[in-house]
């Protein structure tokens, strides 16, 4: 809901002066305002803002203590650089979602490292074809459970990424084309994989 919409309701409210509508008006505009307060304080603690608003639920797990520094402080970078594109993920655009979802690795990089070399204590593996960062989500693909589900979907959600940034046809006569990214598709593939993902973490921690 924006401002004009609360002034539409105002305007009808002043011209039916009827209890419903009065309680209606005051749900919505409590509503509304709870809403821009937890957006104008959601950089004081970007960690917890952006966990929770990607798995819509409260995150009731203290990651602070768990990831300690440099993990935390990393990953709180990441989610306000997020947080930056878009506060609310149900509206993440499908213009912002490249930009978004590149900073979405980053932030939950700094949580499968963690996992990897403290809680496994283990030096991340490298595997053939995969670069780096790859290499880390199949890394998990290999434990068992929801952190192996979790590595999956980042796995998928890495392919995504590499497939909006590398868009280069070239032809056999050495033309090149830029071809244009399915974005619906890619808001869609996101918005059911990265929640998921975060979900699975969180249950593994939790455990």
């Amino acid at each position: 809901m924006n401002f004009k919409e609360l002034e539409k309701i105002e305007n009808h409210g002043a011209s039916e002066k009827t209890p419903e509508m009065n309680s209606y008006q005051k749900l919505m505009l409590s509503e509304y305002l709870e809403k821009e307060k937890r957006k104008s304080t959601c950089k004081e603690n970007p960690f917890v803002y952006f966990y929770e608003d990607v798995i819509s639920t409260s995150l009731a797990f203290d990651f602070k203590s768990a990831l300690g520094d440099p993990y935390y402080k990393n990953a709180d970078d990441d989610a306000l650089s997020c947080l930056d594109i878009c506060n609310e993920f149900k509206k993440l655009s499908q213009w912002s979602v490249n930009g978004w979802l590149h900073n979405a690795l980053k932030f939950v990089d700094n949580i499968v490292l963690h996992y990897i070399q403290e809680c496994c204590k283990e030096v991340p593996n490298k595997y053939s074809h995969s670069g780096v960062e790859k290499s880390r989500y199949v890394h998990l693909v290999e434990k068992q459970g929801d952190i192996a589900v979790a590595g999956d979907r980042l796995r998928d959600l890495y392919d995504l990424r590499n497939s909006l940034e590398h868009r280069t046809k070239v032809y056999s006569d050495g033309k090149q084309e830029l071809v244009a990214p399915r974005r619906n598709h890619v808001r869609y593939t996101v918005s059911k994989l990265y929640p998921d993902a975060l979900k699975r973490i969180l249950k593994t921690y939790n455990a």
